[in-house]
């Protein structure tokens, strides 16, 4: 990069290109006319360059910097960091949240995700944080959650996935009352999501929770999530779910398992996604039919838990329900039959319960494949090519041994009689006619079918020669 571009101009944005370093990096500059510089999807590498006073957004993500983040980081007023997707080690300054202070654009957001961030969160954000924006995913981050982060009234996302933090459920969370997006998947969280008071709003404005791959205890923490929106409470005159009501976050860097799939959300309307990720943790007890309650859900995973019971029906309350995943869990009975009224499901996954009956079909359950059922062994039809009916007729499976058997018991053994007395005759008929010589042969041949007439034999003459 030119050195002239730092005295120059306010607003640079090369990234996308195939840039390896700088002419005359920012080390010797204590100030710059720069204050907004996208640099992302370069081939820079090395240490990161010192920032001078005066920038407000910076972007170095996608590229290959190594070392520290250096201190000169918090010599501005930051609206905007994104140094995601590099090699960044050591730990995060602890100066570095105090440089988002109020008064400054409403948008700001701190990315220092997939690098290699290690020891604690700092414990310093201030009374008067700015920050609306928060990831630190995909680092090696450890220790609790930083409780200052309730300084931080406006934020809206919490991306702290993919680290080792160590802690229990942060219910103090809930005082963010714009916290839209709460991501601790993938750390060592642990213990029940229990309180012995549920407040009258919890999490009010949370569109997004997962909170998969960790250690959470108990029954299903449904209550405490009761977002109106994910309870599609927000309806216009038409009693249709409206988003207007929604607020609105343009948020670059958010991933979400949805769909069978780790989707990357770029550049998305927090309000277009509408999901739950409990999996992959140790919950017990049934699924509450208040399930039915979240009627805005579009992606919802309780998978690899201890759940029992039923699969409740009032899933089908969902009506924008597109991914559905129950899979590794201890659900007993029948699929309900009401959850094909999900017209917009497009993933299914049931597999590895105890289901049993019918699969039900008709309209998208017909389009699922026999991987969404399987390890059910009392499960049936079209879907695994089981038949559930294999005694009628149309499409059926051979007919059982013991079927053969139960079915005209008496006639079929007329004939078994009937052929075992035909094979005799045959073949005694056989026998005598290779060795019959002379009329001794005939008599005797004649004699056996009497015998199996009911009649007294012929006198047999004797086989000897007249002289």
């Amino acid at each position: 990069m030119p050195d002239w571009l730092w005295n120059n101009l306010k607003y640079v944005n090369l990234s996308n290109n195939s840039l390896v370093g700088f002419e005359d990096p920012f080390s010797n500059r204590s100030s710059s006319s720069l204050e907004t510089l996208h640099l992302s999807s370069n081939n820079f590498e090395g240490s990161l360059p010192n920032f001078p006073k005066g920038m407000e957004i910076i972007s170095l993500s996608k590229n290959k910097f190594t070392g520290a983040i250096p201190l000169t980081i918090c010599n501005s007023s930051w609206r905007r960091i994104d140094l995601s997707h590099n090699q960044i080690s050591g730990e995060i300054p602890s100066c570095l949240f105090n440089s988002f202070i109020m008064d400054r654009d409403p948008m700001s957001v701190v990315d220092l995700s997939k690098n290699k961030l290690q020891g604690m969160i700092p414990d310093t954000f201030g009374s008067e944080c700015s920050l609306e924006g928060l990831n630190l995913n995909g680092n090696q981050l450890e220790g609790p959650l930083p409780r200052s982060l309730v300084n931080c009234r406006g934020l809206r996302v919490l991306d702290f996935g993919n680290n080792q933090i160590d802690d229990t459920f942060p219910f103090w969370l809930e005082h963010l009352e714009s916290l839209q997006v709460l991501m601790l998947q993938s750390n060592k969280f642990h213990g029940p999501i229990k309180r012995r008071h549920i407040a009258n709003s919890s999490f009010e404005s949370l569109h997004i929770i997962s909170l998969s791959a960790n250690s959470f205890t108990g029954h299903l923490p449904l209550e405490y999530f009761s977002s109106s929106y994910l309870k599609g409470m927000y309806e216009n005159d038409d009693h249709q779910t409206s988003h207007s009501a929604m607020p609105v976050v343009l948020y670059t860097f958010l991933m979400f398992p949805n769909k069978g799939q780790a989707l990357d959300y770029v550049s998305v309307q927090i309000p277009e996604l509408n999901a739950i990720d409990l999996s992959s943790n140790l919950f017990d007890g049934e699924i509450p039919t208040s399930i039915g309650d979240y009627k805005s859900l579009m992606s919802l995973n309780l998978s690899r838990n201890s759940l029992v019971g039923k699969i409740p029906s009032s899933l089908a309350n969902l009506r924008q329900l597109e991914s559905l995943d129950l899979s590794n869990n201890d659900l007993v009975g029948e699929i309900p039959s009401e959850l094909t009224s999900l017209t917009f499901l497009s993933v299914l996954n049931v597999s590895r319960n105890h289901l049993i009956g019918m699969i039900p079909s008709g309209r998208q359950f017909d389009t699922f494949p026999s991987s969404s059922f399987e390890g059910n062994s009392r499960l049936c039809g079209i879907q695994l090519q089981i038949d559930c009916n294999p005694n009628k007729s149309g499409n059926v499976a051979p007919p059982s041994d013991n079927a053969n058997q139960s079915n005209g018991t008496n006639f079929d053994w007329i004939f078994a009689v009937a052929g075992y007395g035909s094979g005799l005759v045959v073949g005694v008929v056989i026998e005598h006619f290779v060795l019959w010589r002379n009329r001794y042969y005939l008599e005797k041949f004649m004699n056996t079918i009497r015998f199996f007439q009911g009649k007294r034999p012929l006198r047999v003459r004797s086989l000897r020669r007249r002289n």
